[in-house]
């Protein structure tokens, strides 16, 4: 009984430990679009070429690195950041349920007033993620990083975050060998690496339209969100009550400022249990899903014309006329409708606010982190006395169900991706309805017709 008694107690306080966040042994490290790109990534230096196969090209498109949250964000932030003295009273009133060292971690806590100078800037550690990025491709191919210049070519979007993040990759793609690369544009206008931009269809139909923010409405109001909510109130102890627009302001400032600290930690994480994270990570899920995802055609369309890309210039190289590297800077956005448009991590159900499923294939952690990216490789080989080709395919440094390891064969990778030639923003245009509206007549027209086999059914039933 005793030694029943006493199990009891070391559990009770082995739990109580863990609930303190300053020592947590596995934190929740998963933040949305603001996941820092080391907790995703693989190594793709880690995967062996195709058996006698020769790397001679490669593309790739990343999105810009870790930065500062946007003017938005900052101005909301700022304003929570206002309770730090009122959470650490309610701890010294015995109001709280904090653990004392997470309160000593807010005592030590600063607002930095760099965020309101330089927002949506690319931050050291986005640097850092780019630069790194392009050290390990050329580790990887070293042999890719010889020759004239002009065998490489490089793109960003025309933003301080996607500048200097091509910068960073190429100063570590180029690093310690003779070569003297640069960064094209940025353009004013790029319909390859953010179509989206000037898209009138998806501005009026996707980023525009009502659904997207009855969405987020809806998960304000879900049973998940209102616990969250109730938790942290109960948490903090403070006299304050929390909207749900500080809640989430709440999470901005954790994942923000945790990302930019050796130990991948802020003391306004502490706020949050575990449980609390993974709900609080669905919301962009959500959004994601419907601005930039598979809740828009348009969008899984604006994914094509970056692929048409990736097909003509791996099939340059395959004619000897390539580059030898290729790559593009952008945003979450692109890189999302990307995959929307390879037709990965789609669901059998739409996401929805009202319904979190913890299984989902689509979780913005994994598929749009800071530096993600998709990087594809084209390989010459001999295979039976003869010369082919083989292209992998790698997403955060990671392998794909695009292609085997191994790669996909020349005519495995033509047959995928050819498609992609035919792809044009014609229907951005309003006024084009070539796209869309067959299809919606279609579907219109079948709807009505089930309409009216039902009614003549329950005619007919009527009748007996």
């Amino acid at each position: 009984m005793i030694s029943r008694l006493l199990f009891l107690a070391v559990v009770a306080w082995a739990s109580a430990e863990k609930s303190c966040y300053w020592n947590a042994l596995c934190p929740y490290p998963m933040y949305s679009s603001k996941t820092p790109y080391d907790t995703v990534r693989g190594d793709i230096r880690d995967y062996p070429k195709p058996e006698g196969c020769q790397a001679i090209s490669v593309w790739s498109l990343h999105r810009h690195g870790n930065r500062n949250p946007s003017s938005s964000v900052t101005a909301d932030i700022k304003a929570v950041a206002g309770l730090k003295d009122e959470i650490i009273q309610s701890f010294e009133s015995g109001r709280s349920q904090m653990c004392s060292q997470d309160i000593e971690e807010f005592k030590k806590w600063k607002w930095n007033e760099t965020l309101e100078e330089s927002q949506s800037f690319l931050t050291g550690t986005g640097y850092e993620e780019l630069f790194d990025i392009g050290k390990r491709l050329r580790k990887k191919y070293p042999h890719l990083l010889q020759g004239s210049d002009d065998k490489y070519y490089f793109r960003s979007t025309n933003e301080q975050r996607t500048v200097v993040s091509g910068r960073a990759f190429v100063h570590g793609l180029a690093d310690g060998t003779d070569l003297n690369l640069t960064v094209d544009g940025p353009w004013e206008r790029d319909d390859i690496i953010r179509p989206y931009e000037n898209c009138d269809r998806y501005q009026v139909e996707v980023k525009g339209d009502q659904k997207l923010e009855d969405e987020l409405h809806a998960y304000f109001r879900t049973d998940e969100f209102q616990m969250v909510k109730n938790n942290i109130q109960k948490r903090l102890g403070i006299h304050t009550q929390l909207s749900p627009e500080d809640v989430y302001s709440l999470y901005e400032i954790c994942r923000f400022y945790r990302s930019w600290t050796p130990t991948k930690q802020s003391p306004w994480c502490s706020v949050f249990s575990h449980q609390d994270l993974v709900v609080l990570e669905y919301r962009d899920d959500v959004r994601h899903y419907h601005r930039n995802g598979y809740g828009s055609r348009v969008n899984v369309h604006l994914g094509g014309p970056v692929l048409t890309d990736l097909y003509e210039n791996l099939e340059a190289a395959a004619n000897g006329s390539g580059r030898n590297v290729v790559s593009y800077f952008t945003h979450d956005t692109m890189m999302e409708m990307t995959f929307c448009a390879l037709g990965l991590f789609k669901d059998d159900a739409p996401i929805r606010a009202s319904e979190r499923n913890p299984d989902r294939l689509w979780k913005t952690s994994f598929i749009a982190s800071f530096s993600s990216n998709l990087i594809a490789v084209l390989n010459s080989c001999q295979e039976s006395g003869s010369q082919t080709y083989r292209v992998q395919l790698f997403i955060n440094e990671r392998e794909t169900e695009l292609c085997p390891i191994t790669g996909c064969t020349w005519k495995q990778f033509q047959d995928n991706f050819h498609k992609f030639t035919k792809t044009n923003l014609d229907f951005c245009n309003m006024n084009n309805t070539a796209v869309f509206e067959p299809e919606t007549n279609s579907a219109i027209r079948a709807k009505f017709i089930t309409i009216e086999l039902i009614a003549i059914e329950a005619f007919f039933y009527l009748l007996k």
